[in-house]
């Protein structure tokens, strides 16, 4: 039985009803008010659990034992579920993922942004192997030596060992195979935090239409050591491909260094829905491509397919959002905003071999640009796509005031999205929400939602 929550200590071994999932997707106990997180407990379950952490507002456990398992609880596909951090929900039925990301995305709504609306449920199109990317670190078995590639564990820096992942395709476990045995035959050493010493640090991966893998290694070399065997292991499963090296000598959390070399194969453009286009290890590309073009149609939908006027958009990266809605909307003009110089000049290499006159790359903060923006009451439109930690507060500020017509956010996090929506709110009202299963077996959800200027009565 639960304790009284005062009475509640890490160590304590309870029964728990789960009552709600949380935010992360984790199982909630309840004593009393007291809610109690158990990561991998499904709505439903009664479990056994050992508590973990306490704090006077909320506490932490570990499921001991599953007592009664839930009507959504389902066997995960893959074997490394709870043990590497890729996935918090595969142990959920499908149908109830979506309904956890629906209700996760009500609720911020409500609780931080003061919206009370309906949200439909995700829009889902595919469940596994979706994922065009993987990033994996390099781990050495202690006791054999050997070298493997896997994920870390979830809050940690320990590598689980894998040979394949159920989010990715055949390709990323032929990938794991090939390297993790070419690094082996080779002698080749592990990256230690610690010591700051070791070759290989990372392993990181993308297929499109064709394998471009960038070996993250600790060293200033600008070639990969023993590169003529990763060729030969890399032709057995794969014809065309390319391999990067990415150089990074600092005791960081960041994956790649700032730069990265081609040492094999020739770089050829890649599939991205409505136009083909290089793509850079550097460059940001949402991991699901169907998904990913849903977005895109949405967004275009939301504009309208015979707007004419200017789309001014926030956070552009290397333009490939940018380069879908100027092919999509002939009629509009756009200018594309970004901060980091190398981005803007690969949007401007994007815009001119699609020869797309219509767009514009400015390299600029955000709130700076905006700042400069007048209500003039123009036909425009502003498309904002920050990363997960949402909008600058300056940005959102001028551009509630800056006159535009609709306001299209792009969000990729429930509570900063929430947040922001609820600063636009008082010159801005929200027509549409609809959000996007991008991340199935976890708990991250997209969300496209569609503001209007509100008009006020003279």
């Amino acid at each position: 039985m639960l304790k009284d929550a005062i009475d509640i200590e890490k160590g304590d071994i309870i029964d728990a009803n789960i009552v709600d999932f949380g935010s992360n997707g984790e199982g909630i106990a309840k004593c009393g008010v007291y809610p109690i997180f158990i990561p991998f407990a499904v709505k439903g379950d009664v479990v056994r659990a050992k508590i973990t952490w306490t704090s006077k507002d909320y506490a932490f456990g570990e499921i001991v034992e599953i007592v009664e398992p839930s009507i959504d609880r389902v066997k995960p596909k893959c074997p490394y579920f709870e043990k590497c951090g890729g996935c918090d929900l595969q142990n959920v039925n499908y149908a109830e993922q979506l309904e956890i990301k629906r209700e996760n995305i009500r609720r911020a709504l409500k609780k931080n942004g003061g919206l009370d609306v309906d949200v439909p449920a995700p829009i889902s199109l595919n469940e596994w192997e979706y994922r065009n990317k993987l990033a994996l670190p390099f781990g050495k078995n202690k006791h054999s030596g050997r070298v493997y590639l896997g994920f870390f564990e979830k809050r940690s820096h320990s590598v689980v060992p894998m040979k394949w992942c159920a989010l990715q395709g055949q390709w990323a476990a032929d990938l794991i195979e090939d390297v993790s045995e070419w690094a082996n035959e080779n002698g080749l050493s592990v990256y230690d935090e610690l010591s700051g010493k070791g070759y290989l640090r990372h392993a990181v991966a993308r297929m499109l239409d064709t394998l471009t893998l960038t070996l993250v290694v600790n060293s200033k070399a600008q070639d990969i050591e023993k590169l003529d065997e990763l060729v030969q292991k890399l032709n057995r499963h794969f014809k065309n491909y390319t391999v990067f090296v990415s150089n990074n000598v600092k005791n960081t959390n960041v994956i790649m260094g700032d730069k990265v070399a081609l040492v094999y194969g020739e770089e050829c453009p890649q599939d991205l829905g409505r136009f083909q286009a290089v793509v850079s290890p550097l460059s940001f590309l949402q991991v699901n491509n169907k998904v990913r073009d849903a977005i895109y149609d949405d967004v275009c939908d939301k504009i309208g397919a015979n707007f004419v006027g200017e789309v001014v958009e926030l956070y552009s990266g290397v333009g490939l959002l940018t380069a879908q809605i100027a092919l999509r909307l002939h009629n509009a003009k756009i200018t594309a905003v970004e901060i980091v110089p190398e981005a803007t000049k690969d949007a401007d290499a994007l815009m001119t071999s699609l020869k797309l006159e219509n767009v514009t790359n400015v390299c600029s903060d955000a709130a700076k640009f905006v700042e400069d923006i007048k209500d003039d009451n123009t036909h425009r439109v502003l498309i904002l796509d920050p990363p997960r930690k949402g909008c600058d507060e300056k940005v959102l500020d001028k551009a509630k005031n800056a006159g535009f017509e609709k306001i299209i956010y792009i969000s990729c996090n429930p509570q900063t999205l929430a947040r922001d929506l609820k600063t636009l709110s008082s010159n801005y009202q929200t027509n549409y929400i609809q959000p996007y299963d991008m991340f199935p077996q976890t708990h991250h959800v997209e969300t496209v939602v569609l503001l209007s200027k509100q008009k006020i009565d003279k």
